[in-house]
């Protein structure tokens, strides 16, 4: 089945209200990004306690939500964190945002949590299909409609490769490079040339 990328761009717009209060500087975006990263990497080894939506967008939800945190000693305690330590966001950290909770759009309003769907659709901003314009910290998404029940999967890039979880009943949080992406089937290389692949994509909060 060939599908047409571009009829599956984000359509949504967010509004103004979201990108002044919660878009991120350039410094704030950076610390952001290595967080994200390094939260989803050590996650591969050492599965945090804390994780608890176990499919593709429940992890990205994690590691996001994790990163706008403040990493103070209660933190490290319950996540059992191991990897590096960055200076964190200074703007605001999560739950205590100008939005609460509520950091996400699915169309209609703000929530806590949205699908693959929307937080393509809603909450990010098309970058490329050529990877040398992502940076890590970016997202890629894929869809996959021979598979009814969730079609879109999401993972996130982390300059070398990607990590992502692979869904609901016993999946589990892997990382693979990119070179063994693009070794592996056709469905999943991250190339323009693969119709199921849709993209980098940008959080809408981050600045650069």
């Amino acid at each position: 089945m060939v599908i047409c990328q571009t009829l599956l761009f984000p359509t949504g717009k967010i509004n103004k209200e979201y990108l002044t209060e919660m878009l991120l500087d350039v410094q704030d975006s950076l610390n952001f990004r290595l967080w994200f990263v390094a939260i989803a990497l050590d996650n591969v080894n050492n599965e945090h306690p804390t994780f608890t939506t176990k499919d593709c967008s429940g992890f990205i939800f994690y590691a996001l939500k994790e990163s706008l945190k403040k990493h103070d000693d209660n933190w490290f305690e319950k996540t059992n964190y191991q990897g590096p330590i960055f200076d964190d966001v200074k703007k605001y950290n999560y739950p205590d945002t100008p939005l609460g909770i509520n950091i996400f759009f699915n169309g209609k309003s703000f929530v806590s949590y949205v699908n693959a769907y929307n937080l393509l659709h809603f909450n990010t901003r098309f970058v490329s299909f050529d990877r040398q314009y992502a940076k890590p910290g970016d997202l890629v998404f894929y869809f996959h409609p021979e598979d009814p029940e969730f079609p879109y999967h999401v993972m996130i890039y982390t300059g070398n490769g990607f990590v992502y979880h692979t869904g609901p009943d016993n999946g589990e949080i892997r990382y693979v490079t990119f070179e063994n992406m693009m070794l592996g089937d056709m469905a999943w290389r991250p190339i323009k040339l693969n119709p199921a692949f849709l993209g980098y994509f940008r959080l809408y909060f981050l600045s650069n």
